[in-house]
């Protein structure tokens, strides 16, 4: 059965001012942005959902190109990933494409305030055209050439001397029988995107981006944990020996490993204990993997 993973993550942001006047002006935005992607999840045709993707496109490079964009709330389209970091100053579009072959194509936006003085803000689009996750581990990406993914979480680090930079947390759906997380490094600077970046400090390698592949039949966890500054993940092994190398059979072995920041960088620790407290222990999004 097809898994019909669509859009799924919704970044809640408490607001502490009233609504700008003219903000009322993206709801029927929003409104084309729900039918887009309702019409994606009514249809089993893989055209049909290409159509609807499009527009929804193009919907979103209309509200993009709208006055105001960057601090709209987006309330109502809580079917499409938006999220947003806690200044306003950054917002990511994201959504997922899925196939009748199990496979899925990404795309996104990124919008972000790039002079404050002045209010001028700048946007790109992300083109998911990377098929070899082994052969841009090490790489600098552009916008034009993203490792795509559905995103779920976006973390800035205050104390970290690289302005600009976010760290996403995203999910693929590789095909029938994998599925990856993925910790992607996004920088913008002087009008420019650049995706990945040397911050790992990963044994006997430094990746400029993360990912965990495994089978699609088990549950991967992978959350940052802002109090302690680290971001935290299921440890994945085979079922049994013989099938090492073999993604499609590696799920949790019931430990944990993590990146805990550190002076700039993300410090690979191994086998840690974790407490998950009352806030930790819910997931911060609905997870593609629930059905």
């Amino acid at each position: 059965m097809m898994r019909s993973i669509f859009l799924l993550t919704v970044l809640t942001t408490s607001l502490c001012c009233f609504r700008a006047q003219g903000q009322s002006d993206f709801i029927p935005l929003e409104e084309r942005m729900i039918e887009c992607v309702d019409g994606m999840r009514s249809t089993d045709s893989d055209e049909v959902r290409r159509q609807y993707s499009d527009s929804l496109r193009m919907v979103i490079i209309e509200a993009l190109n709208s006055e105001g964009c960057l601090g709209h709330p987006f309330e109502i389209a809580q079917n499409i990933s938006i999220l947003t970091n806690k200044d306003q100053t950054v917002k990511l579009f994201n959504w997922n494409l899925p196939f009748n072959d199990q496979t899925h194509k990404y795309f996104g936006f990124i919008l972000w305030l790039e002079d404050e003085k002045k209010g001028i803000t700048n946007w790109v689009e992300l083109t998911d055209n990377v098929e070899d996750f082994a052969s841009v581990e090490n790489k600098y990406l552009t916008p034009e050439k993203w490792q795509g993914a559905l995103y779920y979480d976006l973390i800035e680090v205050k104390k970290s001397r690289k302005k600009g930079q976010y760290i996403l947390l995203g999910w693929d759906g590789l095909d029938a029988l994998t599925s990856r997380k993925i910790i992607e490094v996004i920088t913008m600077q002087k009008g420019k995107v650049r995706l990945g970046a040397p911050i790992f400090d990963y044994p006997k390698r430094r990746p400029k981006r993360f990912a965990i592949d495994y089978s699609e039949e088990v549950m991967v966890s992978l959350k940052y944990h802002s109090k302690d500054m680290r971001i935290v993940f299921d440890h994945v092994a085979p079922r049994a020996s013989g099938l090492e190398g073999n993604p499609a059979f590696y799920g949790p072995d019931l430990t944990f490993d993590c990146f805990q920041y550190d002076k700039g960088k993300w410090v690979y620790e191994a086998d840690i204990d974790i407490t998950l407290n009352k806030d930790q222990s819910k997931r911060p999004y609905n997870d593609p993997r629930n059905r």
